[in-house]
Protein backbone atom coordinates (compact mmCIF):
# COMPACT_ATOMS: atom_id res chain seq x y z
CA UNK A 1 0.00 0.00 0.00
CA UNK A 2 1.64 3.21 -1.16
CA UNK A 3 1.37 6.42 0.77
CA UNK A 4 3.10 9.43 2.26
CA UNK A 5 4.63 9.03 5.71
CA UNK A 6 6.86 11.55 7.43
CA UNK A 7 10.10 10.61 9.17
CA UNK A 8 9.99 6.80 9.17
CA UNK A 9 12.70 4.35 10.10
CA UNK A 10 14.30 2.45 7.25
CA UNK A 11 17.42 0.82 5.91
CA UNK A 12 17.42 1.44 2.15
CA UNK A 13 19.65 -0.84 0.08
CA UNK A 14 21.59 1.09 -2.57
CA UNK A 15 23.01 -2.05 -4.20
CA UNK A 16 25.59 -1.03 -5.45
CA UNK A 17 26.04 2.70 -5.78
CA UNK A 18 27.94 2.66 -9.07
CA UNK A 19 24.98 1.09 -10.92
CA UNK A 20 22.07 2.58 -8.95
CA UNK A 21 19.42 4.35 -11.06
CA UNK A 22 18.88 7.77 -9.50
CA UNK A 23 16.44 10.48 -10.56
CA UNK A 24 15.35 13.82 -9.12
CA UNK A 25 11.72 14.94 -9.13
CA UNK A 26 10.26 18.40 -8.58
CA UNK A 27 6.68 18.15 -7.35
CA UNK A 28 5.10 20.16 -4.53
CA UNK A 29 2.82 17.37 -3.29
CA UNK A 30 4.94 16.19 -0.35
CA UNK A 31 5.73 19.80 0.59
CA UNK A 32 1.99 20.49 0.75
CA UNK A 33 1.49 17.53 3.05
CA UNK A 34 4.28 18.77 5.35
CA UNK A 35 2.59 22.18 5.48
CA UNK A 36 -0.71 20.48 6.32
CA UNK A 37 0.89 18.54 9.17
CA UNK A 38 2.51 21.73 10.44
CA UNK A 39 -0.78 23.65 10.23
CA UNK A 40 -2.35 20.99 12.47
CA UNK A 41 0.24 21.83 15.12
CA UNK A 42 2.30 18.65 14.81
CA UNK A 43 5.93 19.40 15.65
CA UNK A 44 9.14 18.73 13.82
CA UNK A 45 8.72 20.25 10.34
CA UNK A 46 10.81 23.40 10.69
CA UNK A 47 8.38 25.55 8.68
CA UNK A 48 9.23 29.28 8.86
CA UNK A 49 6.74 31.25 11.01
CA UNK A 50 5.68 33.56 8.16
CA UNK A 51 4.79 30.64 5.91
CA UNK A 52 3.08 28.78 8.77
CA UNK A 53 0.85 31.77 9.50
CA UNK A 54 -0.05 32.19 5.82
CA UNK A 55 -1.08 28.54 5.56
CA UNK A 56 -3.05 28.48 8.80
CA UNK A 57 -4.95 31.58 7.74
CA UNK A 58 -5.84 30.00 4.39
CA UNK A 59 -7.08 26.51 5.31
CA UNK A 60 -10.80 25.92 6.08
CA UNK A 61 -11.22 25.23 9.81
CA UNK A 62 -14.05 22.69 9.38
CA UNK A 63 -12.05 20.63 6.93
CA UNK A 64 -8.98 20.72 9.17
CA UNK A 65 -11.04 19.44 12.10
CA UNK A 66 -12.34 16.59 9.92
CA UNK A 67 -8.86 15.55 8.75
CA UNK A 68 -6.90 15.96 11.98
CA UNK A 69 -7.76 12.51 13.46
CA UNK A 70 -6.69 10.82 10.22
CA UNK A 71 -3.20 12.29 10.32
CA UNK A 72 -2.12 11.33 13.82
CA UNK A 73 0.26 8.78 12.30
CA UNK A 74 1.92 11.45 10.12
CA UNK A 75 0.72 9.81 6.94
CA UNK A 76 -2.11 8.86 4.56
CA UNK A 77 -2.69 6.74 1.42
CA UNK A 78 -1.84 8.15 -2.01
CA UNK A 79 -5.50 8.50 -3.01
CA UNK A 80 -5.76 11.61 -0.79
CA UNK A 81 -2.67 13.33 -2.21
CA UNK A 82 -2.57 15.65 -5.26
CA UNK A 83 -2.15 13.24 -8.17
CA UNK A 84 0.57 13.49 -10.78
CA UNK A 85 -0.09 15.84 -13.66
CA UNK A 86 1.46 18.65 -15.69
CA UNK A 87 0.84 21.07 -12.80
CA UNK A 88 -0.58 21.03 -9.29
CA UNK A 89 -4.07 22.40 -10.13
CA UNK A 90 -4.60 19.56 -12.60
CA UNK A 91 -3.40 17.10 -9.94
CA UNK A 92 -5.95 18.50 -7.50
CA UNK A 93 -8.67 18.16 -10.11
CA UNK A 94 -7.76 14.51 -10.62
CA UNK A 95 -7.84 14.07 -6.85
CA UNK A 96 -11.47 15.26 -6.74
CA UNK A 97 -12.55 13.06 -9.65
CA UNK A 98 -11.34 9.68 -8.37
CA UNK A 99 -13.60 6.66 -8.29
CA UNK A 100 -15.02 6.50 -4.75
CA UNK A 101 -14.95 2.70 -4.60
CA UNK A 102 -11.22 2.74 -5.37
CA UNK A 103 -10.65 5.43 -2.74
CA UNK A 104 -12.51 3.31 -0.20
CA UNK A 105 -10.38 0.28 -1.10
CA UNK A 106 -7.13 2.23 -0.70
CA UNK A 107 -8.33 3.59 2.62
CA UNK A 108 -9.10 0.05 3.76
CA UNK A 109 -5.62 -1.13 2.81
CA UNK A 110 -4.06 1.80 4.64
CA UNK A 111 -6.12 1.12 7.77
CA UNK A 112 -5.15 -2.54 7.75
CA UNK A 113 -1.41 -1.94 7.24
CA UNK A 114 -0.74 1.18 9.32
CA UNK A 115 -1.24 2.38 12.91
CA UNK A 116 -4.27 4.46 11.90
CA UNK A 117 -7.10 5.50 14.28
CA UNK A 118 -9.64 2.72 13.76
CA UNK A 119 -12.92 4.58 14.27
CA UNK A 120 -12.12 7.52 12.01
CA UNK A 121 -10.74 5.40 9.15
CA UNK A 122 -13.81 3.16 9.36
CA UNK A 123 -15.88 6.26 8.52
CA UNK A 124 -13.58 7.04 5.58
CA UNK A 125 -13.99 3.52 4.22
CA UNK A 126 -17.77 3.73 4.56
CA UNK A 127 -18.20 7.26 3.12
CA UNK A 128 -14.99 8.49 1.41
CA UNK A 129 -16.58 11.40 -0.49
CA UNK A 130 -16.61 14.02 2.34
CA UNK A 131 -13.00 13.22 3.23
CA UNK A 132 -11.84 13.31 -0.39
CA UNK A 133 -13.50 16.70 -0.82
CA UNK A 134 -11.95 17.98 2.43
CA UNK A 135 -8.44 16.95 1.35
CA UNK A 136 -8.96 18.65 -2.02
CA UNK A 137 -10.17 21.90 -0.44
CA UNK A 138 -7.36 21.97 2.12
CA UNK A 139 -4.63 21.28 -0.43
CA UNK A 140 -6.09 23.91 -2.78
CA UNK A 141 -6.05 26.48 0.03
CA UNK A 142 -2.48 25.61 1.01
CA UNK A 143 -1.38 25.89 -2.60
CA UNK A 144 -2.88 29.38 -2.88
CA UNK A 145 -0.76 30.49 0.10
CA UNK A 146 2.33 28.56 -0.96
CA UNK A 147 2.58 28.81 -4.76
CA UNK A 148 4.75 31.94 -4.72
CA UNK A 149 7.29 30.21 -2.45
CA UNK A 150 7.41 27.16 -4.71
CA UNK A 151 7.93 29.27 -7.82
CA UNK A 152 10.69 31.32 -6.23
CA UNK A 153 12.51 28.14 -5.23
CA UNK A 154 12.77 26.72 -8.76
CA UNK A 155 16.43 27.80 -9.27
CA UNK A 156 17.31 26.10 -5.99
CA UNK A 157 15.59 22.87 -7.09
CA UNK A 158 17.40 22.86 -10.42
CA UNK A 159 20.68 23.46 -8.59
CA UNK A 160 19.95 20.33 -6.54
CA UNK A 161 19.29 18.37 -9.74
CA UNK A 162 22.66 19.51 -11.03
CA UNK A 163 24.30 18.51 -7.75
CA UNK A 164 22.88 14.97 -7.88
CA UNK A 165 23.88 14.65 -11.54
CA UNK A 166 27.41 15.78 -10.76
CA UNK A 167 27.66 13.27 -7.90
CA UNK A 168 26.40 10.45 -10.10
CA UNK A 169 28.97 10.98 -12.86
CA UNK A 170 31.87 11.62 -10.46
CA UNK A 171 31.25 8.60 -8.24
CA UNK A 172 30.44 10.68 -5.16
CA UNK A 173 26.75 9.83 -4.82
CA UNK A 174 27.38 8.44 -1.32
CA UNK A 175 28.58 11.90 -0.25
CA UNK A 176 25.32 13.47 -1.41
CA UNK A 177 23.12 10.75 0.10
CA UNK A 178 24.87 10.84 3.47
CA UNK A 179 24.16 14.55 3.81
CA UNK A 180 20.64 14.70 2.44
CA UNK A 181 18.42 15.28 5.45
CA UNK A 182 20.22 15.48 8.77
CA UNK A 183 23.23 14.09 10.63
CA UNK A 184 21.28 10.93 11.55
CA UNK A 185 21.15 9.60 7.99
CA UNK A 186 24.28 7.74 7.00
CA UNK A 187 25.56 5.54 4.17
CA UNK A 188 27.50 2.37 5.00
CA UNK A 189 28.37 -0.42 2.60
CA UNK A 190 25.75 0.43 -0.04
CA UNK A 191 22.96 0.93 2.53
CA UNK A 192 21.32 4.18 3.64
CA UNK A 193 20.37 3.97 7.32
CA UNK A 194 17.60 6.14 8.76
CA UNK A 195 16.93 5.79 12.50
CA UNK A 196 13.46 5.54 14.07
CA UNK A 197 11.70 8.82 14.74
CA UNK A 198 7.91 9.22 14.60
CA UNK A 199 7.07 5.81 13.17
CA UNK A 200 8.67 2.46 12.46
CA UNK A 201 7.10 1.90 9.02
CA UNK A 202 9.80 0.59 6.68
CA UNK A 203 9.14 0.58 2.93
CA UNK A 204 10.48 -2.32 0.91
CA UNK A 205 12.78 -1.78 -2.04
CA UNK A 206 13.15 -4.60 -4.52
CA UNK A 207 16.45 -5.41 -6.18
CA UNK A 208 17.00 -3.44 -9.37
CA UNK A 209 14.64 -0.62 -8.48
CA UNK A 210 15.87 2.94 -8.55
CA UNK A 211 16.06 5.79 -6.09
CA UNK A 212 13.96 8.94 -6.51
CA UNK A 213 15.24 12.05 -4.75
CA UNK A 214 12.57 14.66 -4.00
CA UNK A 215 13.93 17.94 -2.58
CA UNK A 216 11.29 19.66 -0.43
CA UNK A 217 10.57 23.37 -0.20
CA UNK A 218 8.61 23.72 3.03
CA UNK A 219 10.71 23.34 6.16
CA UNK A 220 14.23 22.73 7.38
CA UNK A 221 13.48 19.57 9.39
CA UNK A 222 11.08 17.56 7.22
CA UNK A 223 12.02 14.35 5.44
CA UNK A 224 10.35 11.09 4.48
CA UNK A 225 10.95 7.71 2.88
CA UNK A 226 8.20 6.12 0.84
CA UNK A 227 7.50 3.83 -2.08
CA UNK A 228 7.39 5.42 -5.53
CA UNK A 229 5.86 2.43 -7.28
CA UNK A 230 7.95 0.88 -10.04
CA UNK A 231 10.44 3.77 -9.82
CA UNK A 232 11.67 2.44 -6.47
CA UNK A 233 12.13 4.27 -3.18
CA UNK A 234 11.53 8.00 -2.81
CA UNK A 235 13.67 10.04 -0.40
CA UNK A 236 12.17 13.43 0.37
CA UNK A 237 14.38 15.94 2.16
CA UNK A 238 14.87 19.71 2.60
CA UNK A 239 16.42 21.24 -0.50
CA UNK A 240 19.97 22.34 0.39
CA UNK A 241 20.26 26.08 0.90
CA UNK A 242 16.57 26.41 1.68
CA UNK A 243 15.48 29.97 2.49
CA UNK A 244 11.76 30.54 2.71
CA UNK A 245 11.19 34.24 3.26
CA UNK A 246 8.19 35.35 1.16
CA UNK A 247 9.22 38.18 -1.13
CA UNK A 248 12.92 37.50 -0.54
CA UNK A 249 15.71 37.65 -3.08
CA UNK A 250 15.85 34.92 -5.75
CA UNK A 251 18.26 32.05 -5.26
CA UNK A 252 21.69 32.81 -6.66
CA UNK A 253 23.55 30.13 -8.64
CA UNK A 254 26.51 28.43 -6.97
CA UNK A 255 29.92 29.68 -8.05
CA UNK A 256 31.45 26.33 -9.08
CA UNK A 257 30.85 22.60 -9.38
CA UNK A 258 32.54 21.67 -6.09
CA UNK A 259 30.31 24.10 -4.18
CA UNK A 260 27.24 22.70 -5.94
CA UNK A 261 28.24 19.18 -4.88
CA UNK A 262 29.38 19.74 -1.29
CA UNK A 263 27.98 23.12 -0.30
CA UNK A 264 30.10 26.22 0.36
CA UNK A 265 31.53 25.25 3.77
CA UNK A 266 32.60 21.72 2.83
CA UNK A 267 33.94 22.83 -0.56
CA UNK A 268 36.07 25.48 1.19
CA UNK A 269 37.38 22.93 3.69
CA UNK A 270 38.32 20.48 0.95
CA UNK A 271 40.26 23.23 -0.81
CA UNK A 272 41.97 24.38 2.41
CA UNK A 273 43.03 20.80 3.12
CA UNK A 274 45.64 21.18 0.38
CA UNK A 275 47.66 23.07 3.05
CA UNK A 276 47.23 20.28 5.65
CA UNK A 277 45.56 22.50 8.29
CA UNK A 278 44.34 21.61 11.76
CA UNK A 279 40.61 21.72 12.47
CA UNK A 280 41.22 24.84 14.55
CA UNK A 281 42.89 26.55 11.60
CA UNK A 282 39.91 25.59 9.44
CA UNK A 283 37.52 27.11 11.99
CA UNK A 284 39.54 30.33 12.07
CA UNK A 285 39.73 30.58 8.28
CA UNK A 286 35.99 30.06 7.86
CA UNK A 287 34.95 31.98 11.00
CA UNK A 288 32.64 29.06 11.69
CA UNK A 289 31.77 27.10 14.80
CA UNK A 290 30.62 24.13 12.70
CA UNK A 291 34.02 23.35 11.17
CA UNK A 292 34.43 20.19 13.27
CA UNK A 293 31.08 18.83 12.09
CA UNK A 294 31.87 19.50 8.42
CA UNK A 295 35.37 18.00 8.74
CA UNK A 296 33.94 14.83 10.27
CA UNK A 297 31.45 14.57 7.43
CA UNK A 298 34.24 14.85 4.83
CA UNK A 299 36.23 12.22 6.72
CA UNK A 300 33.28 9.83 6.82
CA UNK A 301 32.82 10.39 3.08
CA UNK A 302 36.39 9.29 2.47
CA UNK A 303 37.58 12.69 1.25
CA UNK A 304 39.79 13.71 4.20
CA UNK A 305 41.92 11.88 6.74
CA UNK A 306 43.78 12.96 9.90
CA UNK A 307 47.49 12.47 10.50
CA UNK A 308 49.49 13.30 13.59
CA UNK A 309 52.48 15.59 13.10
CA UNK A 310 54.29 16.01 16.42
CA UNK A 311 51.73 17.35 18.87
CA UNK A 312 49.32 18.42 16.12
CA UNK A 313 46.71 16.50 14.17
CA UNK A 314 46.39 17.78 10.63
CA UNK A 315 43.92 17.17 7.83
CA UNK A 316 45.06 15.63 4.55
CA UNK A 317 43.32 14.73 1.32
CA UNK A 318 42.67 11.07 0.70
CA UNK A 319 43.32 9.91 -2.87
CA UNK A 320 39.57 10.17 -3.43
CA UNK A 321 39.46 13.70 -2.05
CA UNK A 322 42.41 14.80 -4.18
CA UNK A 323 40.85 13.24 -7.29
CA UNK A 324 37.53 15.00 -6.63
CA UNK A 325 39.24 18.35 -6.10
CA UNK A 326 41.26 17.94 -9.31
CA UNK A 327 38.13 16.94 -11.23
CA UNK A 328 36.14 19.96 -10.01
CA UNK A 329 38.92 22.53 -10.43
Amino acid sequence: MGGTVLQPSAAVALEPLHSLRVSVTHHPGTSLFCLLIDALGMPGQGVPPTLRQAVRSAVPADDMNRLAPLLEGYGFPDCFAPLAGPDLPSGLERLREQDLSEVSEQARGWYESSPAPAAEWARVIERPAPYLAAFARVFSAIWEAYAVVWQRAQPLLWRETERVGTATVTGTLDVVLAGLANPCWRVEHDTLYCPPLHTARTPCREAGQGLVLAPLVCGSATYSISSDGSAGTRLSYPAPGLALIPGGDPVQPAADSLTILLGPARAAILRLAAHTPTVGEIATALSSGSATYHCRFLESAGLLTRRRRGREVRLHHTPRGRALLDLMS
